[in-house]
């Protein structure tokens, strides 16, 4: 069963050929349903599986909305281990938009609820490769940053 309504994927779909200029890589880091349901030993439990399906399903929806979209899915305990290794993978699930080497934009999480339009957001920005501030803020941040910025934000539920 789909995830998004028939709405919501015509709605996504008139927005994204809107909005989206160039090509985004989404890659998301997951692991095996199979792995969900093991609890071993010594081992910190795994995130719930149900986070893992729900996150896949729609990122894999999400990405039919454009052709300007693709997905990359790597199992972090499997096949897709050395690509979370080497791309510092603290987390699962975990979404990560731009093609550069360490993804410019990354999600911790099920993206449901409020969460999701920041996922919209980030891939226009992304595609748009300019900074959703106004002028003003971006060219002082122009100006007064010269090395990488790593930022951290963090949201809780109510």
């Amino acid at each position: 069963m789909a995830l998004l309504s028939e709405d919501d994927r015509k709605a996504l779909t008139e927005r994204f050929a809107d909005t989206l200029e160039s090509d985004v890589k989404v890659r998301l880091f997951t692991q095996s349903e199979a792995r969900g349901l093991l609890v071993l030993p010594g081992q910190e439990q795994a995130p719930t599986n149900e986070f893992m399906k729900v996150t896949r399903e729609l990122m894999e929806e999400l990405v039919e909305m454009s052709p300007k979209l693709s997905l990359e899915v790597f199992d972090a305990f499997n096949e897709g281990a050395d690509e979370a290794k080497r791309m510092h993978i603290e987390q699962l699930p975990a979404i990560v938009l731009g093609d550069d080497d360490e993804g410019r934009v990354r999600f911790y999480g099920a993206p449901v609820g409020n969460e999701f339009p920041t996922i919209l957001t980030g891939i226009e920005a992304l595609s748009k490769d300019e900074p959703m501030l106004s002028e003003t803020v971006a060219g002082y941040a122009r100006e007064l940053i010269d090395q990488k910025v790593h930022l951290r934000v963090f949201v809780t539920p109510t």
